[in-house]
């Protein structure tokens, strides 16, 4: 599994609703491109940043939903004024319209609850649930077709029935410190690595991320990398300083890689490590 972790003050540098949304649906694409499940927004203890990440979350979450989903899910949100301007993920899970006989037995597909006993999945009406499913009203839902038409029924699917990508999941954590200290640990079988450009070559780790079962890549704010902040003692006396970092921008050009391009960048990185 690959995850990522970035600070609730992603955004902070931009200005506008616009210039925010713009970014929070580039990192959305970057994720969906290769394939990360995970996106865990911790917070950035040097200010309050609650709301800037309350508008990246809603973002991530809105651009990994199906576009037949996001009315029912979303509605009219002022946050989501820009969305227009936001580029179609046109991930695996996100399925065009269909024809209720087109479906197939087997076919997976995301919807919404509806009614209690029903969901929408993007076909000509909802599709009952199998008397054992219940779920929420409004609950975001996978779902697996278990007859065909004209009686077309689903029930819930499971994680381990769905192949291949089926995009990402946002979470909150909480400090950095606390991310670093007990969320993940190379010990629990997952290869953590800290980005930043006073670190050591990448290429001193491509062996563990060629093999290893889970990746988290954890980036730090638009004013700070994380190399940076565990550095600095007294915002976080807690922080391990002896965990190492990792550049993987050697001899870049610029004064600074905007975080956005850091995630691609990345992201590209491992992925190139990976495949090979």
């Amino acid at each position: 599994m690959l995850s990522v972790a970035i600070p609730d003050s992603s955004l902070a540098e931009e200005s506008t609703l616009r210039e925010k949304s713009i970014k929070a649906a580039m990192m959305a694409r970057a994720m969906a491109i290769f394939g990360v499940e995970t996106v865990l927004i911790y917070r950035d203890v040097t200010g309050d940043y609650r709301r800037d990440g309350a508008l990246l979350r809603l973002i991530l979450e809105f651009m990994d939903t199906p576009q037949y989903m996001r009315k029912r899910l979303y509605g009219r949100m002022k946050e989501l004024r820009y969305a227009g301007l936001f580029p179609p993920l046109k991930a695996p899970h996100h399925k065009p319209y269909m024809r209720l006989d087109e479906v197939k037995v087997g076919d997976v597909r995301e919807g919404v609850v509806v009614k209690g006993r029903y969901v929408d999945v993007g076909l000509d009406k909802p599709i009952a649930l199998e008397h054992r499913d219940r779920a929420r009203e409004g609950e975001r839902v996978s779902v697996i077709f278990t007859s065909p038409y004209p009686d077309v029924r689903c029930r819930i699917a499971k994680r381990d029935e769905i192949e291949g990508y089926w995009g990402y999941r946002v979470r909150y954590a909480d400090t950095l410190a606390d991310l670093l200290r007990f969320t993940y640990r190379r010990e629990r079988g997952c290869l953590t690595i800290v980005t930043s450009k006073l670190g050591r070559p990448v290429r001193e780790i491509e062996q563990d991320i060629a093999y290893a079962k889970d990746i988290l890549l954890i980036f730090g704010s638009p004013y700070r990398d994380v190399y940076e902040i565990i550095g600095d003692r007294d915002m976080d006396t807690s922080i391990d300083t002896d965990i190492p970092a990792y550049n993987f921008f050697p001899g870049q050009k610029v004064a600074s890689v905007r975080l956005e391009e850091a995630i691609l960048g990345c992201l590209a990185v491992v992925n190139y490590i990976r495949s090979r």
